[in-house]
């Protein structure tokens, strides 16, 4: 899921920066009084943001095997403890059907 968002949204930065090329073409105005570039510039920045999070959790995400005595599963309804590494902090989530955007 993970991925397959980060691959969106490499594609939705391309495109937004092919819009905000086209901005400056689209008007005899200078760029700073263009409306429709201010608009895809803005895109632009907040895709490209949100695609550097992104990464930066899937940089720094690592894959826990669970201890081989462990007999739980996680499933559906599940209840689980997740533990933050860097800050200590634990957060206890219930395993839904829902999926994270």
């Amino acid at each position: 899921m993970l991925l397959e968002k980060i691959a969106e949204l490499e594609a939705k930065v391309i495109e937004c920066g092919q819009a905000l090329g086209e901005a400056t073409d689209q008007s005899s105005e200078t760029w700073h009084d263009n409306a429709t570039y201010d608009v895809a510039r803005m895109n632009f920045e907040i895709t490209a943001r949100e695609l550097q999070k992104l990464m930066e959790v899937r940089n720094s995400a690592q894959i826990i095997q669970p201890a081989p005595d462990m007999a739980e599963q996680v499933i559906l309804g599940s209840i689980v403890t997740i533990l933050n590494e860097k800050t200590g902090e634990t957060q206890r989530v219930k395993i839904t059907g829902d999926t994270a955007r």
